[in-house]
């Protein structure tokens, strides 16, 4: 997990809440205000949940991975199906948001 300082994170939620709009004029307001509460020491520390080192999966032997992949089985639940419904956003950083929000 990585600590951000920065505004980017409190754009993206506060445009998902609702709150302000997406445009680059607000994103710099924020990203302004943001920087002087930085030098003030009154920013908080933001942790980013998302940005993580990527680790192939990995096992000891075949056995455990047999064991282990049981649990990994999934069909593909839109296969036959006349249409699949897919949500998407412009930033990974709202995944954690809509994941929670749609299950």
């Amino acid at each position: 997990m990585r600590h951000r300082n920065g505004g980017e994170q409190v754009h993206y939620r506060l445009v998902a809440e609702g709150v302000i709009a997406n445009s680059p004029p607000m994103y710099r307001r924020l990203s302004a205000r943001c920087a002087e509460a930085r030098r003030r020491g009154s920013f908080p520390d933001l942790v980013d949940t998302l940005r993580e080192v990527h680790v192939p999966p990995a096992w000891p032997d075949a056995g455990t991975f047999l064991r282990e992949v049981v649990d990994r089985f999934g069909l593909d639940r839109t296969q036959g199906q006349p249409c699949a419904l897919y949500l998407a956003a412009e930033k990974d950083t709202l995944r954690t948001l809509m994941t929670g929000w749609v299950g």
